[in-house]
């Protein structure tokens, strides 16, 4: 892990006597740093413009491998890594179920925060008495920004509409008043398409694109040919409108900002990391997209400055992963299948073992051993962790492949990149073995191929955007390059100073 290195202006530290009645932390779903800052020129009309001209633009690295959504907002909403949150990653096989579970499900379905392991800002504020809120498309980023206390709020699909763990009535109103049903059928359009081939510099369906959701690599992109217009919502940027809607209705409805105990609300654009997936940053999908994003965080922030009032309210902008550029675009990597790593780790297993089922679950970083291999003798393991490492390493993607006891624990006394590795492992929960893809291979599951992805210790998956608007802050000419390097772990920690809240991990 690189050092903090001071490399532009420097970021804006609030002075301990200011004070903020909200603090917002608004995620765009893998926003990766490079990818920022091929389009940064073209953001001057909106609300980037805007963020870039009160705030303090600086590079965050993620702390560890796991570059994905659950452990990325577990991170932002803790200050905790994955060696002390727990949170392997969006979904993990658990030994003592023998089950795959989502980082967010309980084992009979239900949504849970009961896998992390830390407290988190939902914590800190709500036990300070104030109001905690989260709102994302994706159930994950919203219970896992907040820890165990506050009001996650997420997208149901099956109702086609906004859903917590305990539905407040301001809610129940914002769902009948403003239906998402009535949205999803929307056809996604360019806004300019001549605009949009000249901002990315390829044509639309550029190489590499296939597509999310069952959306097809070429505008327009009409929900109903998918199938299921309600899941394809995820996909497109009717989903970013819509959790900015459901934010502004939360201001109003928890009366957010407006008492002497600060508030905390979490939006994450869930949408953005689809678009990401389905099309790549290179794209016109994601170039509309950001377009987009950029003009509703116009009205976002006029709105915060009319309901909260100006000067009442900070803010920060980053991401809980950043992603590769298309390997097709760049001429190198390629993609791995999940299914492909499995299948290798269980032939090398069985090489050893004979007919069996040896190996529980291959997803990324993980290999789990099954609950037989488990109970053979540790001689026996040892010999069949080998000769998994062996064919594995043999397989075209995979950069490495290493025991959990070998690279876990005792993070503190680690450097560079293996102190990153270790930050990514939990030395009870994660697998047998750990792996790694190549650089600018992408993983992907069979059935849900994607253009780019992440989940990785490269930079291009760790570092992203971090974007502070502190309180106290004034305007100053827009930067135009980012400044210093700097974890991702002081996100929270930042956000409970601004709060005057207990940083999470220190309720333990």
């Amino acid at each position: 892990m690189l050092a903090l290195v001071a490399c532009g202006p420097p970021p804006v530290h609030p002075p301990a006597s200011t004070q903020t009645r909200l603090a917002v932390l608004l995620v765009l779903d893998q926003w990766p740093e490079w990818a920022f800052e091929t389009k940064r020129p073209h953001l001057t009309n909106g609300g980037f413009e805007r963020l870039l001209s009160e705030g303090a633009w600086s590079i965050g690295e993620h702390p560890s491998l796991a570059t994905l959504t659950a452990p990325g907002h577990a991170l932002l909403g803790s200050g905790a890594a994955t060696n002390q949150s727990g949170v392997l990653a969006n979904e993990w096989y658990h030994r003592e179920l023998d089950q795959r579970l989502a980082s967010v499900a309980a084992p009979d379905g239900a949504r849970t925060s009961q896998w992390s392991r830390v407290p988190g800002l939902g914590d800190s504020v709500t036990r300070a008495g104030g109001k905690a809120v989260a709102i994302a498309l994706k159930d994950r980023s919203a219970i896992l920004s907040l820890g165990h206390a506050g009001m996650p709020i997420w997208y149901d699909k099956k109702q086609v509409a906004w859903t917590s763990f305990e539905v407040p009535s301001w809610l129940v109103a914002h769902n009948a008043a403003h239906p998402i049903s009535a949205r999803i059928h929307e056809v996604w359009k360019p806004l300019d398409p001549a605009l949009l081939a000249t901002r990315s510099g390829i044509e639309d369906d550029g190489a590499g694109e296939l597509g999310e959701k069952r959306f097809g690599g070429v505008f327009p992109h009409d929900p109903d040919v998918t199938g299921d217009a309600a899941d394809a919502v995820f996909a497109t940027p009717t989903g970013n409108e819509i959790a900015f809607e459901a934010a502004l209705a939360a201001i109003a409805g928890e009366q957010l900002g407006t008492r002497a105990t600060p508030d905390l609300l979490v939006i994450s654009l869930s949408a953005h990391d689809y678009v990401g997936h389905g099309w790549g940053h290179e794209s016109w999908e994601m170039w509309d997209t950001e377009l987009r994003i950029d003009r509703e965080l116009t009205r976002f922030l006029a709105a915060l400055d009319q309901r909260v009032g100006v000067g009442n309210w900070s803010m920060i902008v980053t991401s809980d992963h950043g992603a590769s550029p298309v390997p097709e675009r760049i001429g190198k990597g390629g993609r791995l299948l999940y299914e492909t790593v499995h299948d290798v780790a269980q032939h090398a297993a069985a090489s050893v073992l004979g007919d069996g089922a040896w190996i529980a679950d291959a997803k990324y970083p993980n290999v789990f051993f099954s609950a037989a291999l488990a109970a053979k003798p540790a001689a026996v393991r040892d010999a069949v962790a080998l000769q998994v490492r062996q064919e594995l390493r043999a397989l075209p993607g995979v950069a490495w492949v290493e025991p959990k006891a070998s690279l876990g624990g005792h993070c503190e006394t680690r450097t560079g990149t293996a102190r990153a590795i270790c930050l990514g492992i939990d030395l009870e929960r994660s697998g047998e073995l750990i792996w790694m893809p190549a650089e600018h291979w992408i993983t992907q599951d069979l059935d849900e191929p994607v253009a780019t992805g992440h989940g990785s210790i490269y930079p291009y998956d760790r570092r992203v955007p971090l974007i502070l608007l502190a309180p106290g802050r004034t305007t100053h000419p827009p930067a135009t390059e980012p400044g210093e390097l700097r974890s991702m772990t002081e996100v929270a920690p930042l956000l409970a100073r601004w709060l005057r809240v207990t940083a999470p991990l220190e309720l333990r």
